[in-house]
């Protein structure tokens, strides 16, 4: 195996037998949205493309793109139209990769607990504890931390790359590196900072190479407004 680093961009090129590295690439919807999708008008975004076209070294041949969400609970949204939004998503991306996306949803388990408040309330200074609602994302890290231990076992793989900057794929990251160190890790992390400290310390030192995702990168890889071959429109507010 050669390898030939362009420390530029941050990651490796690599080159197996002369021939493209297998790669798979792991998307934490939650984690993307929030991240950096969250309030901008950039949500329309083709995962496929960015990839392929802005993340991955040339030598990269990527075999699949696994991207891990959950429905949106409309009864808990501030807009009941968010759960149609990300149906329409979901749908344009599936039609315009039908090959390479796939898609593996869990579950938003909505609750109401009671918390204890940090800070009195001056208009109620009387209150100590208050009824919130609260969210819990199910199923997203753990598919995707069993499916990249999975893929390193199966030898999907020779690369695989994991957008997310959440600590608690450290695990599955470890386990991959320590049974499998000759092949390749890539952190990419959605976050709004442009500095290179701020990707979780956990992840990087379980990785080949890390970046971070460019917001003019995400901004020129956008679905076009309306999907060839459906009746599929970018919606017209978010």
């Amino acid at each position: 195996m050669l390898l030939g680093r362009q420390a530029t961009f941050g990651w490796l090129c690599l080159f197996k037998d002369g021939k493209n590295i297998k790669t798979i690439v792991y998307i934490d919807g939650y984690n993307l949205y929030y991240g950096l999708l969250r309030g901008s008008n950039l949500k329309w975004l083709n995962i496929v493309n960015l990839f392929a076209s802005y993340v991955l070294d040339k030598t990269a041949l990527l075999v699949e793109v696994r991207y891990y969400t959950a429905p949106v609970l409309g009864r808990m949204s501030d807009d009941p139209r968010s759960t149609q939004r990300q149906r329409q998503y979901l749908q344009a991306l599936k039609i315009m990769h039908p090959k390479t996306l796939i898609v593996i949803e869990g579950k938003i388990l909505a609750s109401k607990p009671h918390q204890r408040l940090v800070k009195p309330i001056p208009q109620a200074p009387e209150l100590q504890i208050v009824q919130v609602y609260d969210f819990n994302e199910k199923k997203t890290d753990v598919n995707l931390a069993s499916d990249l231990i999975t893929g390193a076992w199966t030898s999907a793989y020779d690369q695989a790359v994991i957008c997310s900057n959440d600590s608690d794929l450290e695990g599955a990251l470890a386990a991959v590196k320590r049974h499998h160190p000759k092949l390749r890790i890539g952190i990419v992390a959605p976050i709004r900072s442009g500095d290179h400290r701020h990707i979780s310390g956990d992840l990087a030192r379980n990785a080949d190479w890390k970046k971070i995702l460019s917001v003019h990168h995400i901004a020129a890889s956008q679905l076009p407004l309306s999907i060839p071959n459906s009746k599929l429109t970018k919606p017209e507010s978010w």
